[in-house]
C-alpha cells in the first residue's frame, strides 16, 4: 500500500519547515502534499520557503474563510483537496498531518496491518451519555452546538435510517483512503454538523472499514490536560520531557500534537 502525507497548514512557516524536515528524515520516500489553508496574501510566501518539500502543493478556495468556519469544516478543506488535486495523484491513502505535529518516526510502522480501503481516525468511539453531556459539541450546556448536533441526529435518521448512536472521533490524526474520498465526495449536505461526529458517523453510514490502534488519545483524561499524552485535541501543547521519554522506549510513541517548537533531533 503507497502511504503518502497530506501536511495540513496556515501558519508559522518556520515551524512548518522544522516538521517537513522531520517528516523527511524519519520518512525519506514518502510522497508530500501540502495544502495550505491560510491567508491567500501569503500564498507565494509560503510556496517559495516550503514549496521544495511539497510533491504538490495545493490552495484551499476555503482559505479566506473565517477560522471558525475551518475549525468545525476542516475536513471539506480536505475533501476539495482530493476532488481537485489528489485524486489525480499517485497514491493509497494520505495521513493528515497538522503543522503543529511533530513526527518522529517511520509513519508506516505507526498503523501496522493497515489495509487499502481502511480509514483511520484518532479517538473513534461510538457517543455515549456521559460524553454527550460533558462534550462540548453535544452538551446541552452549549445551546447553539446542541442545536447543531441535533439537526445532524435527525437527519442521518430521516435520510438514511440511521438508528445507532452517532459515531465520533478527537480529528487530530486520520488515514484516509481513496475509497472513501471516492464515497465521501457524493454526500449530500456534507457541512452539516461537525467534523468530529459528522466524518465518523458517515463513514459508518457508508460501511467504511475502520482501522483501530491506541495512538494515546483519551477522552477527558486529565494527563492531556497536563500536556502529558501523545495527541490532544485541546490545544495544550505536549511537554518535552514526555516527548524525549517515549522516544526512550523501543515502543514508543512517535506522533506528538501539538508541539509548538521547533525540534532538533
Amino acid at each position: 500500500m503507497q502511504l503518502a502525507v497530506l501536511f495540513w497548514f496556515y501558519k508559522e512557516p518556520e515551524i512548518c519547515e522544522n516538521r517537513l524536515q522531520l517528516i523527511r528524515k524519519h520518512n525519506p520516500n514518502i510522497k508530500i502534499f501540502g495544502l495550505y489553508g491560510g491567508s491567500k496574501k501569503d500564498e507565494e510566501k509560503y510556496r517559495k520557503k516550503l514549496g521544495k518539500y511539497f510533491n504538490n502543493f495545493y490552495v484551499s478556495t476555503y482559505s479566506n474563510k473565517p477560522k471558525n468556519w475551518k475549525w468545525i469544516h476542516g475536513d471539506l478543506m480536505i475533501l476539495e483537496w482530493y476532488m481537485k488535486k489528489g485524486r489525480r495523484l499517485r497514491w493509497d491513502s494520505v495521513v493528515v498531518v497538522q503543522w503543529d505535529m511533530l513526527v518522529l518516526g517511520l509513519i508506516r510502522k505507526q498503523f501496522p496491518g493497515i489495509k487499502k480501503n481502511e480509514l483511520f481516525l484518532s479517538g473513534y468511539r461510538n457517543l455515549d451519555c456521559t460524553i454527550e453531556k460533558k462534550w462540548s459539541w453535544t452538551t446541552p450546556n452549549k445551546p447553539a452546538n446542541r442545536k447543531t448536533y441535533i439537526k445532524f441526529k435527525n437527519y442521518v435518521k430521516e435520510k438514511y435510517g440511521y438508528n445507532k448512536p452517532v459515531k465520533i472521533c478527537l480529528f487530530i490524526l486520520e488515514v484516509i483512503p481513496k475509497d472513501f474520498f471516492k464515497k465521501w465526495q457524493l454526500l449530500p449536505s456534507k457541512e452539516m454538523g461537525m467534523l468530529e461526529y459528522s466524518v465518523p458517523t458517515h463513514a459508518d453510514i457508508l460501511k467504511q472499514p475502520m482501522y483501530q490502534r491506541n495512538l494515546g488519545v483519551w477522552w477527558f483524561d486529565t494527563r492531556a490536560y497536563e500536556g502529558m499524552t501523545p495527541l490532544n485535541a485541546k490545544g495544550i501543547e505536549v511537554k518535552k520531557s514526555y516527548i524525549e521519554k517515549e522516544l526512550n522506549k523501543k515502543r514508543g510513541y512517535r506522533i506528538f500534537h501539538p508541539y509548538n517548537k521547533l525540534w532538533y533531533d
